[in-house]
């Protein structure tokens, strides 16, 4: 069965009073790119904005397929992982791409393809905790990665960790323990040590010190029953929280909570057309934008006020929902990748 990559173009290039808002042109679908032997779920990407090229980690085949977005196919597939691969990373600087999967960290040369290293995590199977998502801080070059029960958080009895590895020299080099079974999404502040981890069981942000490797403060995300994805804007001081109503993307709404990232506090929550999995933040633009539920991309603006609204564009009548396709194989599969430029 064959799945397609849809692609969306849209403009951030100006941000952001409500007027302007207004006017901003909507998101234009201009293709799809079509990846022949993938089917299931796909996770976190990653992209080389310079070499033009898109890492899907196809999850259900246990590969990362290399998609050339100028010519707009797989132009490579990369095998060998020990489970699905989650989160994806692409490192400029060495030309690398890192990837987790059931039970380690691996990275690979991005010209080659060729394994580099692969990193033992040294996890419990019998605790069932996998690696998820992660973040890499922009400044050290250290990549966080979340261990999480994932779907068995709400049964586990293990907690779940941030386990760091330094990508200059290939290295785990700690770990931070948390709170709950199902750490997700990971913010830094760029003007602290601190970073923020959201706990998809117990519905709270995490403070961590990254210098000291501890937690030092936990928040409720009142209103969103389990967070899943975080993004920061560090010059207004606001946290945006992407939350579920319950387990899985295509159940609605879904909710978007904006938090003081001095204080904690919950500013603001908006409706949102499903659960989000990723979300970005722009400085340039102001907005928080996000995929969310089964066939839509939402943005969430910052008003010069200090409020915030929301806006949902979605890609086409027949960009069919990749999480809903899991229960019909019978129709295509599609995940819509949002491509903006400010």
């Amino acid at each position: 069965m064959k799945n397609g990559l849809a692609i969306l173009l849209t403009s951030l290039t100006a941000f952001i009073s409500s007027a302007q808002a207004q006017t901003e042109p909507p998101a234009k679908l201009i293709g799809y790119i079509t990846l022949p032997n993938v089917e299931g779920w796909m996770d976190h990407l990653a992209v080389d904005v310079k070499g033009q090229r898109l890492f899907v980690p196809a999850e259900h085949q246990k590969t990362i397929e290399v998609v050339d977005l100028r010519a707009g196919k797989v132009i490579h597939t990369i095998t060998g992982f020990a489970g699905a691969p989650r989160k994806t990373l692409y490192l400029p600087e060495s030309n690398q791409i890192w990837v987790d999967d059931a039970e380690s960290v691996k990275y690979f040369n991005a010209e080659t393809y060729a394994l580099i290293k692969n990193i033992p995590l040294d996890l419990d199977k019998s605790s069932k905790l996998i690696p998820d998502n992660g973040a890499l801080d922009p400044v050290t070059r250290q990549f966080y990665v979340t261990i999480t029960a994932d779907a068995n958080s709400a049964t586990a009895t293990v907690k779940g960790s941030v386990e760091i590895l330094d990508t200059k020299t290939g290295q785990r080099i700690g770990n931070i323990k948390v709170d709950g079974t199902d750490p997700s999404g990971i913010a830094f502040d760029a003007a602290t040590p601190r970073m923020f981890v959201v706990m998809g069981d117990t519905a709270q942000v995490q403070v961590i010190d990254r210098e000291k490797r501890s937690v030092i403060a936990s928040w409720d995300i009142t209103g969103g029953t389990a967070p899943h994805t975080v993004a920061i804007d560090t010059a207004h001081h606001r946290l945006f929280v992407g939350a579920r109503v319950k387990p899985g993307h295509i159940f609605k709404p879904g909710k978007m909570v904006v938090m003081d990232t001095d204080t904690g506090k919950v500013v603001a929550t908006l409706d949102t057309e499903g659960g989000a999995d990723e979300q970005r933040h722009g400085a340039s633009v102001g907005a928080v934008v996000q995929p969310v539920g089964p066939d839509a991309v939402q943005r969430l603006h910052q008003r010069g006020d200090g409020g915030h609204r929301s806006t949902t564009r979605r890609p086409a009548p027949h960009a069919a929902p990749m999480r809903q396709q899991r229960r019909d194989r019978e129709r295509p599969e599609q995940v819509e990748l949002l491509l903006h430029r400010e």
